[in-house]
């Protein structure tokens, strides 16, 4: 039945309510599903996991309006540079049913990438394409995709506000290291590296390679985006 399900849905996520014949128009570029700029005081995470609940795409009926912290389809950064609401495709809801081949976080600051990853999605779902297990390329030098991490995922830090988070280790606030976090708006922050007002914030390892968070030399980004290709 779930396979019905994702027959029925491709078809009409790509072609709206007349099926064709052509080839997926969406196969190769870039679509960006997730924007979220810093500062603007929206939990980050929560915009990440909470469905469109009056949005359904298969019967045509998506009201998708950027009030709402919906993003259209087709959406381009372009258009929101000096958008400061979080914005999430409804298109994440069904992305199993997507054939998502590649996933990529990009940070830019002024409309200039400042660091990225780009991952394996296929088989993937809207949680588990964030692991190093499914690194194709990134801009940090040092981050392998055997490596080790204490942390590489969205939400498995549970005891922080640390989201996004890639840390190669702990050892008290001022050994920690990493190169990606998300210090989202609620939870625990602990350590003076942590706490960049106003929330959220998206600190990056810069010039490529690990950062030791305390010596606060790390980069803060405007935007957040997360892309897919099928």
């Amino acid at each position: 039945m779930a396979s019905v399900f994702c027959v029925t849905f491709i078809l009409f996520a790509v072609f709206g309510s007349e099926v064709s014949t052509e080839s997926n128009p969406c196969k190769g570029k870039w679509e960006l599903f997730f924007h979220a700029p810093s500062g603007n005081g929206e939990e980050v995470l929560k915009a990440w996991k909470t469905r469109h609940n009056n949005c359904d795409i298969i019967s045509g009926i998506c009201p998708c309006s950027m009030k709402n912290g919906c993003l259209p389809l087709n959406a381009r950064m372009e258009k929101y540079k000096r958008n400061m609401k979080t914005l999430r495709s409804p298109y994440i809801d069904y992305w199993n049913c997507l054939n998502i081949k590649k996933v990529k976080i990009e940070l830019n600051t002024q409309g200039k990438t400042m660091a990225f990853i780009e991952f394996d999605g296929r088989g993937s779902n809207y949680l588990n394409w964030f692991h190093n297990s499914r690194i194709i390329k990134t801009s940090w030098a040092d981050m392998q995709k055997s490596g080790s991490y204490n942390f590489f995922s969205i939400d498995k830090e549970t005891s922080y506000s640390r989201k996004f988070f890639i840390n190669k280790n702990y050892g008290g606030c001022a050994k920690d290291a990493g190169w990606l976090v998300v210090t989202d708006i609620n939870g625990s922050k602990p350590c003076t590296w942590e706490q960049q007002k106003p929330y959220p914030q998206f600190l990056y390892a810069k010039e490529g390679k690990m950062t030791i968070w305390n010596d606060m030399k790390f980069g803060k980004a405007d935007v957040l985006n997360i892309y897919v290709q099928r």
